[in-house]
């Protein structure tokens, strides 16, 4: 039977969840938590308390607070259709470039050949210090998910389990599931086993009950921002029930919710969900880990690096190809026509260990290349940005009185060229003060200035050299 260990922190406390099982069933063994200092330090006594398995598979827990996500709808229902175009949207949309991100996607609903797929993007910096603890703490990790999914995988343990007071939302979905935690709160719309929405804000039950008669009001509020924030994502989708769980008096504050939502709702407590798995009084709410250690981890959502995504592949093949070598070796018992088929299969394994390895060497080299390009991209499309940038400045300063009659851009000497007409030459000089005052403009020259007639009257012909601040390509 495999073991699973999943770790999340908070800005408060640490908690630890221990399971055992397979596949989409999965058995909490036992809970562990106290106040965080040093993260590191207070991983490290937890797993030593805990004495957990040295080849469990270990999950760790990224806050909602932390990722952004983005709902949009794609013609195709194709699942590498799909993957190619979060890609190009992440890369046009996203607010970070793409290689500062780590990213997953979901599919929300598939209608009439388009699909409402839901990308979730977190920073590679908040990613690398996640992953740094953990490694700090001797953690080989397997897996980074966020806690929405955590509510999820609770709601999902709730519903399977007997007794009215746990088969709340089965009737009444979508449901928004409130997880009120020691330093945060989730609210997650769940329908149909899957994450519609969700939203985390930076308030924990003891913010809620500095005011018991004002948190129902303010919870209310949290509620109903959910629900306008739904419906600006999902047009036509609708709250049907509430339901409150993790910390806190739940009960009075289910009874508020009722009443100002006019929406069914019940109050699940951390003491009556985990007397089962030794939890007893709990001062933090384990809900997220426990959830995530009772779920299936194929359908969880990734945010692991690529590299650890390959890493575990690695390991996960390592495994096996140990597995099928240890069966081997246990066949030499039977006899030599056991031992020719055991170093039959020992070739093919160290066949698909060698392809196994030619493959990640090209992968990280290709890794690089692209890399590399993308910076490239990077500095081009930055330095056209400084020149879009210079011009808007020139073509802003410009009076309306001022014609220009012709820009150009002498790349060998990375200068701009303004020819041009004004009613006096006053105005031109008074152009070419406007013009130096700018941010983008290190120094303006005057090339020459011609009076002459037209039939509209006197004017001057000018032409300037303009020096940007910045050296354009």
């Amino acid at each position: 039977m495999a073991s699973r260990v999943v770790v999340e922190w908070t800005r408060s406390s640490l908690r630890l969840v221990l399971a055992e099982g397979r596949g989409a069933r999965w058995k909490i063994k036992g809970i562990h938590s106290q106040v965080t200092g040093d993260i590191t330090e207070a991983l490290k006594a937890l797993l030593k308390k805990a004495a957990r398995s040295g080849d469990a598979q270990v999950i760790g827990v990224v806050s909602r607070e932390q990722v952004i996500t983005r709902v949009v709808k794609f013609p195709t229902t194709q699942a590498a259709e799909l993957a190619q175009m979060a890609e190009l949207y992440a890369k046009a949309q996203l607010p970070y470039p793409r290689e500062q991100l780590v990213m997953d996607s979901y599919v929300l609903s598939q209608e009439a050949g388009f699909s409402t797929v839901a990308i979730v993007a977190c920073q590679r910096d908040l990613i690398d210090r996640q992953l740094a603890v953990l490694r700090g703490a001797g953690l080989s990790v397997d897996f980074l998910t966020v806690s929405s999914w955590g509510v999820l995988g609770w709601y999902r343990h709730l519903l399977a389990r007997a007794g009215p007071n746990f088969r709340v939302g089965a009737d009444k979905e979508p449901c928004l599931v409130l997880n009120i935690d020691d330093a945060r709160t989730d609210l997650v719309l769940i329908n149909q086993g899957r994450v519609l929405s969700s939203r985390s804000i930076g308030q924990g039950v003891q913010d809620w009950t500095l005011s018991l008669a004002e948190a129902g009001e303010l919870l209310s509020l949290e509620v109903e921002r959910s629900r306008a924030a739904i419906r600006k994502e999902l047009p036509g989708t609708e709250v049907r029930s509430v339901l409150l769980t993790g910390l806190g008096p739940l009960p009075q504050w289910r009874e508020q919710l009722a009443q100002r939502l006019s929406l069914p709702a019940a109050a699940v407590s951390v003491d009556q969900t985990l007397k089962e798995a030794g939890g007893g009084l709990m001062q933090s709410s384990p809900i997220v880990a426990a959830g995530l250690a009772s779920s299936d981890s194929r359908e969880l959502l990734n945010l692991s690096p690529a590299e650890v995504r390959v890493q575990v592949r690695h390991r996960q093949q390592v495994k096996e190809l140990a597995i099928v070598s240890a069966l081997a070796l246990a066949a030499v018992a039977l006899g030599s026509a056991v031992l020719a088929v055991r170093v039959f299969r020992q070739r093919q394994l160290i066949v698909q260990l060698d392809q196994l390895v030619a493959r990640i060497e090209p992968d990280a080299k290709q890794v690089q290349e692209r890399t590399r390009a993308t910076q490239l991209v990077d500095s081009v499309l930055r330095d056209r940005g400084r020149f879009v940038s210079t011009l808007a400045g020139i073509f802003r300063s410009t009076p309306s009185g001022i014609t220009l009659d012709a820009l150009t851009f002498e790349r060998s000497r990375k200068e701009l060229v303004l020819r041009g007409s004004a009613p006096t030459t006053q105005e031109v000089l008074d152009f070419i003060k406007n013009l130096e005052q700018l941010d983008q403009v290190a120094g303006v020259d005057l090339r020459y200035s011609t009076r002459r007639s037209t039939p509209s009257g006197e004017r001057t012909d000018f032409e300037l050299m303009v020096r940007p601040a910045e050296r354009l390509t």
